[in-house]
């Protein structure tokens, strides 16, 4: 073979191996564009399936929802029919309106009359007087015989308002309360409406039960009757039974609703508890934050600065030590006292935090433990049935040790008394001292000392009430009343 020939052996082959690799690398190319193609497409295709199940899940929801709303709108239209039981406690509810309403009337009518004829020779002021505690008693026995045959469970017994008032202020403020009038307007109108129940309810039943037993007495009577007669009458005495729940179960819910809008809680009343709720908030909030601010400046200016001062002496010991070592024995001695003092400001600021014996023991051992400290005597009175709760208990110590606080601070007592009872719902702390009185509770203007007014605040954050007596010359009682609920 010449070399011309081997050169274009060798050129061939080259050229077979270029275009084998072009050929390669554009069936590579077309194969990748390919998967490309078919990656887009899967996905393309996994993203229109992915919008076919959402809207499938869309239609299927919006079917739910029209046969859910279907259902509820059946149910209210065809609610469930009476049971006997229900039937039997609404007819005796509507039955029991008369009579009810013939006294609350006459008791009313008359006590009003007789107070205002008798108004000018002063007899007439205990009398109203009277007629308002009868009407309150009446009210809330209205109360409890709808919550019991009617199921208002909503209608709770209303309590006078102005409670630890003075007597004539209290009296004004029960004058003003819309619920008396409420009251009175019901009792007043239970009367007319308790002529129309009890027709109703007696005409429906005595026609349900003579029209059914139509023919078991129709011979006795005077005239006879034909048989289509006696099966009419029958038959229409079965339906009276048939409708006849349904019928007094409407006059029920009329009712019902009477006694909620005139025995129960107004919209006005409402408003003013949620009210009542905003400013106990804001009141707990400032009280929190008056506390914190308290043990802030407790830690700054006192356990702080003794730390400081110790870490002071300890470094300047440390310097003496090789040099001095006299001197820095007395360093140390100083040192170790002030540790000492730090360890008492700390015990006595987590003391008053919330001492560990009040959880441990109770209130009885805390407040012992808190007088014994004081610096006059301090007699400890606790009769309790049961142990309060670990949040009345702590708001309880709180209100005692302010309390024995002021007294040692601003009252310049001899002695003192801490005396912690239950009654009527409440928890009752009262601090009573034999200083020289004038103290106040917090003012608009704030013109009172900072304790009493966190006090205040803090009794008013858990919805209790606190009442200072405290004439000049003494004594002086601060009493606060917590709610045992809270």
């Amino acid at each position: 073979m010449t070399e011309h020939q081997t050169t274009e052996k060798k050129r061939s082959v080259r050229r077979f191996h270029e275009r084998r690799e072009a050929l390669l690398e554009r069936w590579h190319l077309r194969r990748v564009r390919w998967h490309e193609r078919w990656d887009a497409h899967r996905a393309q295709w996994h993203e229109d399936r992915d919008v076919r199940h959402a809207q499938r899940d869309e239609r299927h929801a919006r079917k739910a929802e029209y046969h859910a709303g279907r259902h509820a709108a059946r149910a209210h239209a065809h609610p469930p029919r009476p049971t006997p039981v229900q039937t039997l406690k609404e007819s005796l509810h509507l039955v029991l309106d008369l009579p009810i309403g013939i006294a609350s009337f006459t008791i009313l009518v008359t006590a009003v009359s007789t107070g205002l004829s008798t108004l000018v020779i002063i007899i007439g002021f205990p009398i109203l007087v009277g007629t308002a505690i009868a009407v309150r008693w009446i009210a809330n026995l209205e109360r409890a015989r709808v919550r019991w045959l009617l199921g208002a469970d909503d209608l709770l017994p209303a309590t006078w308002p102005g409670e630890g008032e003075p007597f004539l202020r209290r009296l004004w403020t029960c004058t003003k309360d819309p619920t008396v009038w409420k009251e009175a307007f019901y009792e007043l109108l239970l009367m007319p409406w308790g002529i129309a129940t009890f027709t109703i309810t007696v005409v429906l039943w005595s026609f349900a039960f003579a029209g059914t037993l139509f023919a078991t007495y129709a011979w006795a009577l005077p005239e006879s009757h034909p048989w289509y007669d006696l099966v009419g009458v029958t038959l229409a005495g079965l339906a009276t039974f048939v409708v006849g729940p349904w019928i007094i179960h409407g006059v029920a819910l009329l009712g019902r609703a009477m006694s909620r809008a005139l025995l129960g809680v107004s919209t006005r009343e409402l408003s003013a508890k949620v009210e009542h709720l905003s400013v106990s908030r804001k009141q707990t909030v400032d009280a929190a934050t008056a506390e914190r601010q308290r043990i802030e400046r407790a830690l700054h200016d006192g356990a702080q600065v003794r730390l400081t001062a110790l870490a002071m002496e300890l470094g300047r010991a440390k310097e003496r030590l090789d040099t001095d070592p006299e001197g820095a024995r007395e360093l140390l001695d100083s040192a170790h006292d002030e540790a000492k003092r730090a360890l008492v400001e700390l015990r006595d600021l987590a003391r008053g935090i919330h001492p560990a014996i009040l959880t441990d023991r109770g209130l009885d051992a805390a407040l012992t433990a808190l007088a014994a400290r004081a610096p006059i005597p301090v007699e400890v009175v606790v009769d309790l049935p049961e142990r309060p709760t670990p949040a009345l208990e702590a708001t309880a110590y709180y209100v005692a040790a302010e309390g024995i606080t002021n007294v040692m601070r601003h009252a310049g007592a001899s002695r003192a008394r801490v005396a912690v009872t239950r009654g009527n719902g409440d928890l009752a702390v009262e601090v009573q001292d034999d200083g020289r009185g004038g103290a106040r509770i917090a003012d608009p203007d704030g013109l009172v000392p900072t304790g009493l007014r966190g006090l205040a605040d803090r009794v008013a954050g858990v919805d209790g009430e606190l009442v200072l007596s405290s004439p000049p010359g003494g004594p002086t009682v601060l009493r606060a009343e917590l709610p045992c609920g809270s």
